[in-house]
């Protein structure tokens, strides 16, 4: 998947990488960017532990996350809804790795110790949208918690 990019990326020549508009790793990183903000409060830690998680899933370098972080931060805030991100995720991802997403929505969560209502909220409705069942989510949710406890 990854590959795909750095191929297109590579494609357009020049110096600069350019995010490719339909990058599952974009729609995870403005769906990921969504919950962050959800309690109004974006914690250092929320985004530390937002560029951990996603460079390790994705393999990115800092630079790379960088230009996927902007493209995702413009895509997030022309978007009116989370189906132009939920779509991409459904077409890319299998269930095991949906349910991975899941949980690293959960491990940006907890970062800053904290588990607001409308970030509950919002993984919900994100685990739904992309078939997540409830259960799953609820236990990668305690899978978070727990890691975080171990910290």
């Amino acid at each position: 998947m990854f590959d795909r990019l750095m191929a297109f990326l590579n494609s357009l020549g020049g110096d600069a990488p350019v995010a490719e508009p339909d990058s599952v790793a974009v729609a995870v990183i403005a769906l990921a960017l969504n919950v962050i903000q959800a309690d109004g409060i974006v914690a250092d830690s929320e985004k530390d532990m937002l560029e951990s998680v996603i460079r390790a899933y994705f393999n990115l370098s800092k630079g790379e996350f960088d230009v996927m972080l902007n493209a995702a931060r413009r895509q997030e805030e022309d978007a009116i809804d989370l189906f132009r991100f939920t779509s991409r995720v459904n077409r890319a991802l299998d269930e095991r790795q949906k349910a991975e997403f899941i949980g690293m929505l959960w491990q940006i969560v907890h970062a800053d110790n904290s588990r607001n209502e409308l970030e509950d909220h919002l993984v919900w409705r994100i685990a739904e949208l992309i078939g997540v069942s409830g259960r799953e989510r609820v236990n990668k949710r305690l899978e978070a918690e727990n890691r975080r406890k171990e910290i």
